[in-house]
């Protein structure tokens, strides 16, 4: 099927592509390289154009919008200062699985736009920023082929493994005059058929789980879709297999009793007695591996992307009994399909029993994290376990959770119990600041630009009203690294209702264990963090907060706290964006740092 698409200039060709393929958002911060574009923005909508004021966070919100929606997240760049500052982004992304797809702006030495200004002092190859985090790139040399460059580049990044993708916009093409209807193939590309074992390896799988005493899931990446959390929901239960995670998605629901808590990100670790170890997209730093039988199953053979804080190395080839690189999703259905069929008898005896003492080791363990929350909370202790505990007071299945917290994670993750599929996005890459970006992303993913109408020479409408709260926290050095102040205007300027939870301990509290570990001890033995601590003086968040226009509070008790919070979510669902600062002690000690 082809339609015909009305283009006064390349600009207005792209925006008009954009909306045939149902993209409703474009994030971005402005620059002079772009400007064609952006002016038949004002014309085309969708997309709606969400400004962002730094690009790190405006990629950072496509990734969150991406994995949210489970849609292509598109963000627009300028040039190679705005392809600079977004490379930790790309690298976030990239260890996300987002498929993500970012335009630049790009100029050619000694061509000129069509206004005659010479725009090519900013020209570089802008590819070789990001190449390590991108599947592909394209650099558009001619409007003919802009359709395909648009098609490929939205079908690599959702194809398996998911990926980043980037393609730079030639200026001067972007201000071509056209002033023409241009007749454009609208082509709905169909998915990668499912990558599957076969029947013979699927039998070998079923096998192996039988013949094991304690076979034990450990899941990573597979629940950034939504259908593998059903699919790993059902497998479990016709096995009888506990699930462990390491939460960057939500990968199993907390409430289910087969689910058996989480594991170390960096390093992860499952019970002794565990004879055989499923992994599902599951890498590990080297030279880690498994002591058990493994059986591996992921989208990469490399584990490349699902690595925390892998980099582009990827992970050990740890050792598996068997390794199957395929679609993780429809492989766990028709293992269970299988199990369903093959298990009969004592297997099933041992299954049934197997499963009553792991539902009795998910009571215990849900028991104590509980008790270790309420006791908190009632003893007024402000601690991750306290806040997780009024968090989860508040919680409801149609809230959304974007964790950036390193410090309090452990506690946070036990304490808020969450069951839905996709209302839980980390943060695997490392580079801190990528969840405040992403917040707004995963906010506007079930929202639309609608009722758009033509007022004679522009196009207006409105973002429709959200469908859940966002709750974003993060530690103070983590919004200082993801630029919160742009992401807190961003909020106020769009109508977004994110709560933005910043857990201030005035240090770099992840980096005290490095130091508390070094050879010598120097800095320990002198009280010397200058190096760690954001003291002297203490960054005051909620003042950022309310110069950028967001309602902002100052808590340093539990009490405090969970007024602040309960009004905070109430406004999150009427589009209206929040910061509560939450003043904790500082980890190195309240005696200020030595500072030479």
């Amino acid at each position: 099927m082809s339609q015909k698409i009305e283009a006064k200039t390349g600009g207005h060709l792209f925006l008009n592509l954009l909306n045939l393929r149902g993209v409703e958002f474009v994030f971005g911060t402005t620059g002079a390289g772009m400007a064609d574009i952006q002016d038949a923005m004002v014309v085309v909508k969708p997309p709606k154009w969400i400004q962002g004021l730094h690009e790190f966070v405006s990629v950072a919100a496509a990734t969150g919008y991406a994995l949210a929606s489970q849609k292509v997240g598109v963000a627009l760049i300028d040039r190679v200062v705005g392809t600079q500052n977004a490379v930790g982004a790309f690298y976030g992304a990239y260890m996300n699985m987002a498929p993500i797809v970012v335009f630049a702006s790009e100029n050619v030495p000694g061509v000129s736009i069509p206004t005659g200004e010479p725009e090519y002092h900013y020209y570089t190859e802008l590819s070789h920023f990001v190449r390590p985090w991108i599947k592909w790139r394209s650099k558009l040399e001619s409007l003919e082929t802009l359709a395909c460059d648009l098609d490929k580049a939205f079908y690599s990044a959702q194809s398996e493994p998911p990926s980043p993708v980037f393609v730079s916009l030639r200026q001067d093409l972007m201000a071509k005059p056209l002033d023409a209807k241009i007749e454009v193939a609208r082509r709905d590309l169909p998915p990668h058929a499912p990558r599957l074992p076969d029947d013979g390896t699927l039998r070998k799988i079923a096998d192996e789980i039988l013949s094991s005493s304690h076979p034990f899931i450990l899941a990573s990446h597979a629940g950034r879709k939504a259908e593998a959390v059903h699919a790993l929901l059902d497998f479990a239960h016709t096995f009888g297999i506990p699930v462990i995670e390491r939460r960057v998605f939500l990968n199993y629901p907390m409430n289910d009793q087969l689910h058996l808590g989480f594991t170390n990100s960096i390093r992860p670790e499952v019970p002794k007695e565990c004879d055989l170890l499923l992994t599902l997209e599951v890498g590990v730093l080297p030279p880690q591996t498994f002591e058990q039988q493994v059986i591996d199953f992921s989208t990469d053979s490399l584990h490349v992307q699902d690595v925390y804080e892998g980099g582009d190395y990827g992970s050990t080839l740890y050792g598996a009994k068997i390794r199957c690189v395929c679609d993780v999703s429809p492989t766990l259905k028709k293992l269970a399909k299988l199990g369903k069929e093959v298990v009969k008898g004592a297997d099933l005896s041992v299954i049934t029993e197997r499963s009553a003492k792991v539902e009795q080791l998910h009571r215990e363990l849900y028991e104590e994290w509980r008790n270790k929350a309420r006791q908190s909370y009632e003893e007024e202790r402000l601690d991750g376990w306290s806040i997780g505990y009024v968090l989860n007071k508040f919680w409801n299945g149609e809230t959304t959770w974007v964790n950036a917290a390193i410090t309090l994670r452990d506690a946070l993750l036990r304490s808020i119990e969450l069951n839905t599929p996709g209302t839980y996005f980390g943060n695997p890459s490392g580079h801190l600041g990528l969840c405040i970006g992403m917040a707004y992303g995963v906010a506007l993913a079930h929202r639309e630009y609608t009722d758009v109408k033509d007022m004679g020479g522009y196009k207006l409408g409105k973002i429709s009203p959200a469908r859940h709260a966002v709750v974003c926290t993060t530690g103070d050095g983590d919004a200082i690294f993801g630029n919160l102040p742009s992401a807190l205007w961003t909020c106020a300027h769009y109508g977004i209702g994110v709560v933005y939870v910043v857990l201030n301990n005035a240090c770099w509290g992840i980096e005290w264990a490095p130091i508390e570990r070094s050879t010598q001890h120097w800095a320990k033995n002198a009280g010397d963090f200058e190096f760690l601590d954001l003291d002297n003086p203490r960054i005051d968040f909620s003042k950022i907060g309310e110069s950028m226009g967001v309602r902002s509070y100052r808590v340093s008790d539990v009490s405090q706290f969970e007024r602040a919070f309960s009004q905070a979510l109430e406004g999150a669902r009427n589009d209206r964006p929040s910061l509560i600062e939450v003043v904790l002690q500082k980890i190195t000690g309240e005696k200020p740092s030595v500072v030479p």
